[in-house]
């Protein structure tokens, strides 16, 4: 179960918990980015994944369902590039997230994305259930995405990046201790869509090893455990295709006020604002007292006229 709980306005913690054990969050200290693996993984690579909006409720908006297609796109393209990045992941091109929509559950899916308004009590966000049979075959996984939480309510973007962690998990990836990667157990809004990493998609690569060997070999699964990428593959982010970003709409005032009020949550934007307008101010009697002076020298002139 993936949780993802607020810390503060901007700031919120996701906690994964995978069966048995619960993520904490890893200290940064590392110098060579890692991802947690769950141990879990697919015996099949056709994934199908059902999402069931909440039309009808009050506090839906429209945009979450196209966050969550773009989310499962961003994933699709991502898979498609890095498999072209060395032969030895060019199996992975087999995987693929194939979505549809629906205003009710189905039965036969493998992952089914829905929302609900809020987890009552607490900051969660949203939550990663998957089904597992032993040793370790997903069967399904149900992903509940929140609307929003007692102090913040999700927008289009934070839904994409959201959904975009959560169907990590959804694949079998946990954790990863880089701050700036999308499967970070601290969620930040930065008002973009953060890009699947080469760290997300190597865990992917060892996640569905088992499509590596031929013929395939069953119940072969990857280790539980924190994997770096190889020294081959250099940690970077994978493009995101324009028609997999929001639409650009105008600013709002609300928006252009949360923006002025978290400038000037910083010191040194405050000083700067101070020296802008003191420099404002000396400019502004500098000038005045030019354009005095010219006045004054004007009135002072004599002018001789002829002589009478």
């Amino acid at each position: 179960m993936g949780l993802i709980t607020m810390k503060n306005r901007w700031i919120y913690t996701i906690f994964l918990t995978i069966v048995l054990t619960i993520q904490v969050p890893i200290s940064g200290t590392q110098t060579q980015p890692s991802i947690d693996l769950q141990g879990l993984t697919w015996n099949h690579t056709i994934i199908t994944v059902l999402i069931v909006p909440q039309s009808q409720q009050s506090w839906w908006n429209p945009s979450y369902l196209n966050s969550t297609l773009r989310a499962v796109n961003v994933w699709n393209n991502a898979i498609l590039n890095f498999s072209s990045y060395s032969s030895q992941f060019s199996y992975l091109s087999q995987i693929r997230l194939v979505s549809s929509v629906s205003q009710t559950l189905e039965s036969g899916f493998d992952i089914y994305i829905t929302w609900q308004e809020e987890y009552a009590g607490t900051n969660t966000l949203a939550t990663s259930r998957p089904f597992v049979q032993l040793p370790c075959t997903i069967i399904n996984n149900t992903i509940t995405l929140g609307a929003k939480t007692k102090t913040y309510v999700l927008n289009e973007v934070d839904m994409q990046n959201i959904a975009i962690h959560e169907l990590g998990h959804a694949l079998g990836l946990g954790h990863s201790d880089y701050a700036n990667d999308i499967m970070y157990p601290q969620y930040t809004p930065k008002g973009n869509v953060i890009a699947l990493s080469t760290l997300d998609l190597y865990g992917v690569s060892v996640v569905f090893e088992w499509l590596s060997h031929y013929p395939y070999i069953p119940n072969i699964c990857p280790s539980k455990s924190s994997i770096s990428l190889p020294f081959y593959v250099q940690y970077g982010y994978l493009p995101i295709s324009y028609e997999d970003l929001p639409p650009q709409t105008p600013p709002s005032y609300k928006t252009l006020l949360d923006f002025i009020l978290g400038l000037i949550s910083f010191p040194y934007v405050i000083i700067l604002l101070l020296l802008l307008t003191i420099s404002l101010i000396i400019l502004s009697v500098v000038i005045w007292r030019a354009m005095n002076t010219k006045e004054t020298s004007e009135d002072d002139t004599l002018v001789l006229g002829e002589p009478k």
